[in-house]
């Protein structure tokens, strides 16, 4: 059948050399092909009409709701925003915290954090690397 290739590719409505199609449809098997083949295309074709398309996805409605939450959204954050403006001032960059210092505790500061050791190994891993065999010495 490779040599039926050609009126494959006539079928598909692919580009095909005409001397080749005509010696594919000089036999009598190579005129059969070409008939088997046309009526199989014609009943998938056929098949895929009478397939009915899915049906439109439709979108939820919009309910009065919908516009009810994004407008409470909105409230929520235009009022955040605006308690937060006011508690630190117009234009003031925030006050920094520092702890209160009393009389009976010294002003000292405190001690750095001791460095952290590394872990014990559980198991230890050597590599050796194998002897050069690229060099043409052997037994």
């Amino acid at each position: 059948m490779d040599g039926f290739a050609v009126i494959d590719a006539f079928v598909d409505g692919e580009r095909v050399d005409a001397a080749a199609l005509k010696h594919a449809l000089s036999e009598p098997a190579g005129r059969d092909y070409l008939v088997d083949l046309w009526l199989l295309r014609e009943g998938v074709q056929e098949e895929m009409k009478a397939d009915t398309a899915a049906p439109p996805v439709t979108l939820p409605t919009r309910s009065p709701r919908n516009w009810l939450y994004a407008a409470a959204m909105f409230v929520c954050l235009v009022g955040g925003y605006a308690i937060g403006y006011q508690m630190s001032g117009p234009g003031s960059p925030p006050a920094p915290v520092t702890p209160p210092v009393t009389a009976s505790q010294p002003a000292s500061p405190a001690p750095a954090p001791a460095p952290l050791a590394a872990p014990v190994p559980t198991r230890v891993i050597t590599v050796q690397f194998a002897a050069d065999t690229t060099s043409g010495g052997g037994d």
